[in-house]
Order: structure tokens, then sequence, then C-alpha cells
């Protein structure tokens, strides 16, 4: 199976002043069980150490910069035009894989020929520490219908049929800020069926320097449009899954309103809450808790943000 040339899975690090966690990540692939794998290590204009520590590594690690910072969509599309192996997985520079995290998605889908598959993630903090597990709770097959309503798929976890995604001419949007990997997996999981590891794969790092706390004002439209336009190319999706694509339209107002509370704006906040009460229960005990004007705090607390 090993070839120096053409190695198994090529797995794509984006990189933007990663030098924190940087080591602990890289090292997390060479403690891999499975070894038939390169790394395509994409340096997205650092000005920090990152350069040195990727460099310190073997021939394994292929190392390509650019000068000039793109968005995250465009910087894995570039990356991925690098890759070479059979399989495709991800991994950012403050998260790291279990040690066995490339032998079983390999095996699943070499067994079930899946081209796509994900699995669980531990939660860890800045320091390493366990903060919580995230079980996948989907099963292998056709998930999109509980993709819709629970969107579970953690991007570190991910693997994909290289060949899959070039025949079908499949790419992350370089317009999306938050949501492009929802885009590209989405787009998958509603024509094909998905491999589920259920078990923990991956550890994900949760920190305040995270690019995903600065783009909430994205998380509405970016999801939104992702939908809107799965069902424009295919609409028997409106018809078979009408009430899950209702339900998940509420949970990205529900994102705005977690947005305008984090901007100060509980008003607004109150209004889109007040469109969608009767969707959930969740959304209901949201609007009493903003009619009672607590501190904004204090709600995001009680929401885990």
């Amino acid at each position: 199976m090993s070839n120096v040339t053409s190695p198994y899975v090529s797995i794509i690090m984006n990189c933007f002043n990663g030098e924190k966690f940087l080591n602990e990540a890289i090292d997390s692939v060479y403690n891999q069980s499975f070894i038939d794998w390169e790394i395509i290590f994409f340096d997205n204009a650092s000005n920090d150490n990152s350069h040195e520590i990727a460099n310190s590594y073997d021939d394994k690690l292929r190392y390509i910069r650019i000068d000039q910072n793109v968005c995250l969509g465009k910087a894995r599309n570039l990356a991925m035009k690098r890759a070479s192996g059979k399989y495709i997985a991800f991994l950012d520079c403050d998260d790291l894989y279990l040690p066995f995290k490339l032998e079983q998605q390999v095996s699943l889908m070499d067994k079930n020929k899946f081209v796509m598959s994900y699995g669980g993630a531990q939660i860890i903090d800045e320091y390493g520490s366990l903060r919580g597990n995230k079980p996948a709770k989907n099963f292998s097959g056709s998930i999109f219908k509980n993709l819709l309503l629970n969107y579970e798929i953690n991007m570190q976890s991910v693997m994909l049929l290289r060949s899959y995604t070039i025949s079908e001419n499949l790419s992350f949007p370089e317009t999306f800020q938050y949501g492009p990997d929802y885009d590209l997996f989405m787009d998958i999981a509603s024509k094909q069926d998905v491999g589920v590891i259920n078990d923990q794969i991956v550890k994900t790092r949760i920190h305040s320097g995270a690019l995903t706390h600065k783009k909430l004002h994205c998380i509405r439209d970016e999801l939104k449009s992702t939908i809107d336009r799965l069902v424009a190319s295919n609409p028997t999706l409106a018809k078979d899954y009408k009430e899950e694509i209702k339900l998940a339209y509420g949970k990205f107002e529900f994102y705005q309103a977690v947005y305008l509370i984090t901007s100060e704006n509980p008003l607004e906040a109150r209004k889109i809450i007040k469109k969608i009460i009767n969707q959930r229960w969740q959304y209901l005990i949201l609007y009493i808790l903003l009619i009672l004007n607590l501190p904004k705090k204090f709600i995001l607390s009680l929401l885990n943000r």
C-alpha cells in the first residue's frame, strides 16, 4: 500500500500564525497507527514561527506558502489541488488526531466505498484539558435529514474520497467566512451515503483565539445560502425534507439572535426569536430570558456560548 510518490491519505493543514499548538497538532499525525500519509502544510502568509516549526519535520510534510493571506475556503481549495492521496483529511493547527483516527476511517471507507466519513470529537481547552465529549450520533448511511436537524460534523474528523471531489467538481465556497465546510459537506450528504464513526477520533480545541468566534455575524446568511442552493439544484429535497428544512432555517435564525445578543442588541434578538418561538422549547426559554432583560453574560452562559 505504501508509496512515496502517492500516499494513501493526504492531510490538509491550513495555517495562519498557528505556532502555539502547531507541534502538538503535527505530532498527532506522526503518531498515527496508519502510516501511509502525507501532510500538505499550507502556510497562509503567517508571520510567526509556523514556518520554522513545519520545516523541522521530514519530507512526509510538504510545506507550501503563499505571501498574501486568502480566505479559508480558498486556502483549502489551493491545498487540495496539491493532494495526491486516495483520501483527503483535514487538521487545523490547534486541533489533534487521536492515534487510530486514520486507520479507522480508511478501513471504513475502503470496505463500504463511502465518499465521505466523519467521527466524534473530544473537546479540549487551550491547556489540553478535556472539557467534554461529542460522539457522533448518526449511523452510516443517508443522513442529510438528520444533519438538517442537528449538524454534528466536526471538520477535523472528515475524510473525503479525492476522486469524487474531482469528478463532481466539488470545492469549498471562497466567499464564505464561517461556513465553507458546512456547504461542501451538506452538498455531499444530500447526494451520497456517509460513513460515521460514533467514537471520538479527534480532539477539538476551544480557545479565545479560534477563528469561529470572530465570524458569528456570518452564520445565518451563509448556512441559509447553502440550503437555498441545494434546494434550487435539487427541488425534490424541498419536498422530501420540508419540515426538516423549516426547522433548519429556524435554527439559523436562532444563531442570528445569539449574535445579536453578543452585539448588545437584545431587542432585535427578541424579534427574531419571536418568529420561531413555536419550533423548539429552547427558543421559548430564550424569548422569556430576553423579556426579563437579564444580563448578556448570564444569557450566553445558559446557551453555552
